[in-house]
């Protein structure tokens, strides 16, 4: 690159100045009393591994690259698997709260995925942190950071759609936060990230190999998986929950995914759960 490249900068509408609190590399989530709970807000990144991510009202899972935020006075849990890490920044300041909204970071929509480019920097700078450079570090990948959301969530999926790769993960990103609702389809994909139903469907089929309504049937069985183990709701219930409004085919998707219908995985669990066996469920 041999064009050089200069910018102004232009005077602040409103000052923005954020304070780093904690910057932490956490691999040991498993064993960490939950749920959390922050005073302040908090940049989560996912260096390796994968998590769901549990709020009040929904669930996400998260993978390296992806970005959850946490805010004041709101719970989560992290069902992590034995190998998930992420690095975190807690942070606060003036004008934080109001550059949130306007980013449209909000607690219903906490995650993002898509910043894997992100990770080397993070695990560069945890690594070489003293007490002399502490603050520098952690508010400079802090600012960095943030600085690819200062349009909010939107225009987050607006730039990755400059590349296939970042247009999937961007449609990733919306499946992964709305496959419970029963009118998820390729049409609606389709309406809001401009591009034809047979396009985005040929995405997944090169990224997954397989089509869209199977990715989301594995995404909802996989979660319907979770209800059951949970034991709290009722087959109706939980094929409601899950995006099914009828739970004949909900019962048939599960069979035709998992080889058992619901009612036979969950004899099979409570079994599990009993007595501790680990047979086949056939």
């Amino acid at each position: 690159m041999n064009e050089s490249i200069c910018r102004f900068m232009p005077a602040k509408a409103e000052e923005f100045s954020a304070k780093a609190v904690r910057f932490v590399y956490e691999t040991q989530c498993r064993t960490l009393t939950q749920p959390f709970l922050h005073p302040i807000y908090v940049f989560h990144l996912v260096t390796r591994g994968t998590a769901v991510l549990r709020l009040e009202e929904s669930e996400y899972t998260l993978k390296r690259g992806d970005v959850f935020f946490a805010f004041p006075a709101y719970p989560y849990y992290l069902d992590a698997d034995e190998d998930f890490a992420y690095i975190y920044v807690s942070f606060m300041g003036g004008g934080v709260s109001a550059w949130m909204m306007q980013c449209n970071i909000l607690p219903a929509t906490p995650c993002y995925s898509g910043y894997g480019f992100l990770c080397p920097m993070f695990e560069n700078a945890i690594r070489r942190i003293t007490p002399s450079n502490a603050n520098m570090l952690a508010e400079g990948v802090l600012y960095y950071a943030l600085s690819y959301f200062d349009r909010g969530g939107e225009t987050a999926d607006a730039e990755a759609q400059k590349g296939t790769g970042g247009l999937f993960d961007a449609l990733m990103d919306y499946v992964d936060r709305h496959y419970r609702e029963s009118d998820l389809s390729l049409a609606r994909l389709s309406g809001v990230f401009s591009y034809t139903e047979k396009y985005l469907s040929s995405l997944f089929k090169k990224h997954l190999t397989v089509g869209f309504v199977s990715y989301l049937n594995t995404r909802r069985i996989q979660y319907a998986n979770r209800l059951l183990r949970m034991g709290k709701q009722s087959m109706a219930e939980i094929a409601t929950a899950c995006g099914y409004s009828d739970y004949a085919y909900f019962s048939r998707v599960f069979k035709r995914i998992t080889g058992n219908t619901p009612t036979e995985a969950l004899r099979y669990m409570q079994k599990v759960a009993e007595d501790g066996a680990t047979a086949d469920p056939h």
